[in-house]
């Protein structure tokens, strides 16, 4: 199949294109790359578009005539959502209007990359996709308005409500909840936990949700609409255990747990998805357990750049912001020769 990937070069699509691709698909990655692109080289059956998804136009999706359209761009988590919200607004709403309407036009399905966290707080119920949302914060506020839109508007159209996601990518990001607190338990010999560690969190391996696009792939005949993407639902505090434990006995690391116990009104859900496992034969593989042992491995190993200011969205985006408003000031830093070449 010819494979569209927005968002492609992302912590979630850079796997994702290199499945697809390895499994015999026509990818075409299209990403700005704000957070540079982690493919291997040469690349093998992906090709790359470095541009904004808001330029993707009727024109490119005939040139390269898709069967699916995986969007996944947009900003991704409260901190980036919270320093800029119009920006967040326009990524992750606007942006997928704009996608959602070329796809419609043009007869294409579209898997939209949407979010669990737009269920709220909603902390003593196993939350199937019949519950009500009820979004807190721009973010997930914008995935609610793109999914509703999506849905009112686009004929064929998946919505995965993905859980948080942890695991290793070649775009690698510590700042979800069990990649961060292994690393910050690996740096610093212990993990905060704040309020108690009590919220509840789903979450899904990242090799997991990729199988998850596969197997939507896979299954013509599936019935439009929305699909809880989660592996295990774990509480915070748990998973903090869960660390300690294992970077104390496979490691032998002296693990503090530094636990704060004032209470907030934040996200805390947990997800029941057999809806995508019975429909798709969706089967994860892999828990907090396993996912904190391949982090810890690589990290003891030094194949994770735990320094690149990459891995932490909000970090880079302040600085690609800053670094914008002294090239604005100052100009390209190319030489005055090769400006115009």
């Amino acid at each position: 199949m010819n494979i569209l990937v927005t968002g492609g070069a992302g912590y979630i699509g850079t796997p994702l294109c290199m499945r697809l691709a390895q499994s015999g698909h026509r990818v075409l990655c299209w990403d700005p790359g704000f957070f540079g692109f982690h493919f291997p080289q040469p690349l093998q059956g992906i090709e790359l578009r470095a541009e904004r998804v808001q330029r993707l136009g009727v024109a490119d999706l005939e040139r390269f005539a898709p069967d699916w359209v995986l969007h996944l761009s947009g900003l991704s988590n409260d901190p980036m959502a919270n320093f800029a919200p119009e920006l967040n607004w326009e990524e992750n709403t606007r942006a997928t209007e704009h996608v959602g309407q070329l796809v419609q036009a043009l007869g294409v399905p579209l898997l939209f990359a949407s979010s669990a966290s737009v269920y709220g707080f909603q902390p003593d119920v196993l939350l199937t996709e019949e519950a009500d949302v009820a979004p807190i914060g721009h973010y997930s506020e914008s995935k609610a308005a793109a999914e509703r839109w999506l849905l009112d508007n686009v004929e064929r159209v998946f919505c995965l409500r993905q859980a948080t996601v942890m695991g290793p990518s070649p775009r690698m990001r510590f700042d979800l909840l069990t990649n961060g607190m292994t690393l910050t338990a690996w740096t610093q010999g212990k993990i905060p936990v704040l309020y108690g560690g009590r919220e509840a969190r789903p979450q899904v391996h990242i090799l997991d949700l990729v199988d998850a696009y596969e197997r939507v792939l896979a299954t013509p005949a599936l019935q439009r609409g929305v699909y809880n993407v989660s592996a295990t639902n774990d509480n915070v505090l748990d998973v903090a255990h869960a660390i300690r434990n294992q970077l104390e006995t496979e490691h032998d690391r002296r693990i503090e747990l530094d636990v704060t116990d004032e209470a907030r009104k934040h996200r805390s859900y947990a997800l029941d998805s057999e809806k995508l496992r019975t429909r798709t034969g969706w089967v994860p593989a892999r828990d907090v357990d396993a996912t904190v042992r391949e982090l810890s491995g690589l990290l003891a190993s030094g194949s994770l750049d735990w320094e690149d200011p990459r891995t932490l969205n909000i970090r880079w985006m302040k600085l690609l912001v800053e670094a914008e408003a002294v090239l604005q000031r100052t100009g390209s830093l190319r030489p005055p020769s090769q400006q115009n070449g």
